[in-house]
Order: structure tokens, then sequence, then C-alpha cells
């Protein structure tokens, strides 16, 4: 790779391509050579304001460019992914990095041939209150998360696990340095008719970890929060503020010489005024960076190509974050609503209550 400007690429100008198109034009050292969609209106409306090509297919793209950025639907990731790899182009794909695991790993496996790197758009591995927690010496045991907003009309080739449980899958298995999924529980309805809008999971992993995990696109009010507690302390990450809370023990809790039970009234007493100035001491750190997450994992991918490494989030990592995607999905279709597994399963076999049915009484 030359020391000139990168010429990049990129494949989708919808509304999370728009921005790509925005800080791809303004990145030191990288030139926006074009944009394809096959709106061609919008790709003109795109190119014109960020003064590159445009196009309605990424094929003529990819002889003009160095490196391609995909944020097509994602169903076509596979597809154009695929190309670019097969011309020996490091590519940066939005997440999911593909429709199923199968997919994922034959890109992944195209990068690793080509010997190019292939980086999964996981926004929330550059949010500056996860990149702070990461710098703490904390390993969790339980980890809640919760990734809720109003419905958008977007990605609805897929549901609420590929579309926004995914950004957590991803996180629990990074907190989780390698360790394997051995249980999956997930319940999930579908309330617009297509895939399914809301889902719950429980992941417990090989380590012990335990995660739960909420996704809902159907919620008024949007929540992007994390809890995690472990030996070290008990961590809470509000990923729209870029807020870290953390609670640290002191030594007595972790020394386990504290014994509430067999304190006296007047101890105790103690404890509860003091408690939080003594034994369980917050702190919030808000988190501000230099740029937004969405510029950090774009320089961390042109970083990457000039450097010749691996991105932060890599192929593998993407095609794990689906696999267990698909175990989740697998299981909300086996999900017994009414505990008889002779009846209604799956996203869309909720029952509705009859409005004849009397209330139980409280």
């Amino acid at each position: 790779m030359g020391t000139g400007r990168l010429k990049v690429g990129l494949a989708g100008v919808g509304h999370l391509g728009k921005a790509h198109a925005r800080i791809l034009s303004q990145l030191p050292g990288v030139e926006l050579v074009g944009v394809a969609d096959p709106m061609i209106d919008q790709a003109r409306a795109v190119a014109d304001e960020r003064h590159c090509k445009a196009f309605d297919s990424h094929k003529p793209l990819l002889e003009l460019v160095e490196a391609m950025v995909v944020v097509t639907p994602t169903r076509f990731h596979h597809a154009v992914a695929s190309e670019a790899l097969e011309r020996g182009l490091p590519v940066f794909v939005e997440k999911p990095l593909a429709s199923t695991s199968a997919e994922a790993l034959r890109l992944e496996e195209a990068a690793r041939s080509r010997g190019v790197p292939l980086q999964v758009g996981h926004i929330e591995r550059f949010n500056p209150a996860y990149e702070a927690l990461r710098r703490r010496l904390f390993r969790p045991r339980y980890i809640r998360a919760e990734r809720s907003g109003p419905f958008t009309g977007r990605s609805l080739d897929i549901g609420a696990v590929l579309d926004l449980m995914i950004h957590d899958i991803d996180l629990v298995l990074d907190q989780a340095r390698g360790a394997e999924v051995v249980r999956v529980e997930a319940m999930g309805t579908s309330i617009l008719g297509g895939h399914e809008d809301l889902a719950q999971a429980r992941l417990v992993m090989g380590d012990g970890l335990v995660a739960d995990l909420t996704a809902c696109r159907c919620q008024p009010t949007p929540v992007r929060q994390m809890t995690m507690w472990g030996a070290e302390g008990f961590a809470t990450l509000d990923f729209a503020t870029k807020c870290l809370r953390f609670v640290e023990p002191s030594e007595e809790i972790v020394q386990k010489r504290i014994k509430a039970p067999e304190m006296a009234a007047g101890e105790l007493a103690s404890l509860r005024e003091t408690i939080f100035q003594k034994h369980l001491v917050p702190g919030e750190t808000a988190c501000p960076g230099p740029h937004d997450a969405l510029t950090s994992e774009l320089i961390d991918f042109v970083a990457a190509i000039r450097q010749q490494r691996a991105p932060r989030v890599d192929g593998r990592a993407g095609r794990r974050a689906i696999q267990v995607a698909e175990r989740i999905i697998a299981a909300i279709a086996e999900h017994a609503w009414t505990g008889n597994p002779d009846g209604p399963r799956g996203p869309h076999g909720l029952p509705a209550l009859s409005k004849e049915a009397p209330r139980r009484a409280a």
C-alpha cells in the first residue's frame, strides 16, 4: 500500500451509508472515490455533496479503489464483500457481517487467503465508555444489557437479534475472552409481522459468565445500557451518553471481613450510613473521545490497511457473533409460549389473551 491517499469506495448510501460517506470524505489520508447504490438518484445526491463519483452498482467502483466499505442491506453483504475480497481489496462491512454464519465464514476465509483486513462494524467496541471499561482490571461474572428504540422502518430483512442484540453479543464475547457459549435460552415475538421485533436471551459461557440480553425495536424510549458485576466491582455503561459508572468494593468487602448478619444494631446503623463512602464507593466517568465511534472504527480500518495488521473487530469476531445470534434465533423459534410442547411456538406464536377471559384476582 502506497503512502498517498487511500482510495476508498462505498457501497450503500442509505441512512447509515450517508454517515459513512460524510466521515470518509473528511478523513485525512483518504479519498472517497465514489459511492454506489441501485437508487442512483440517491447515490448522485450523496456524490454531489461529497465531491465523488456515483454508480448504480458496486462493480465498476471495485476497479477504481484500494478498499471498500459495505453498508448495503444485510442480505447483500456477502455478495458485495466477496467480490471486493476476490480482487484483494481490504473490506469494512457494517454489522452483521453477513446474513448467516456460513456466509460470514466464507468472507473470513477469503480475507485470510488474500491477506487483507476484513473489519466488521461493531461500533460499540469503539464507544469511549466501553474503551474506558476495557482499560480496567475487571473480569465480569454477570452481564445484563438492554438495547431498545423506536421503530425506524430500516433493517427489516433481519430481526431484532441481528439488528440490535448483535452489538451486545459481540461485547459479551469480547468480555468472555475466548470462552464459548455452552447454553442458550431465548424467547421473542414479532410485533409488526416480520422477524422478531422483541427478543430476550440468556447466554451461559464455558467459563461461568452469564449474560442476559434484551433487544426491542418498537419501544418509544431508546435505551443502550449494559451492567456488569464481578469480584472487582460493579460497572454500568450508558452507550448513548458515553458514561461509565463503576462501584469499587473496599478491601474489607473483597476479603469478606464484613459480616452484616452478625453485627449489632449500632454497627449495622454505621454500616448503612457509610457503606457508599467506605465500602462500595461509586465513581462516574464521562468518556468524551477525540472522535465519535463511527469515525474511530473507520480510522482503525484505515490504520489496519496501512500498518498491515488485523483490525480491532475482524472477520472472526463478526462470524462468532452471528453464530451465537443464530442459536438465539433458533431458541426463539422453539420457545413454547404456553409450556405445552404441542402448543404455539416461535416469534409468531404468542397467543393473545381473550377479551372475555377473566383476570386473576390479586
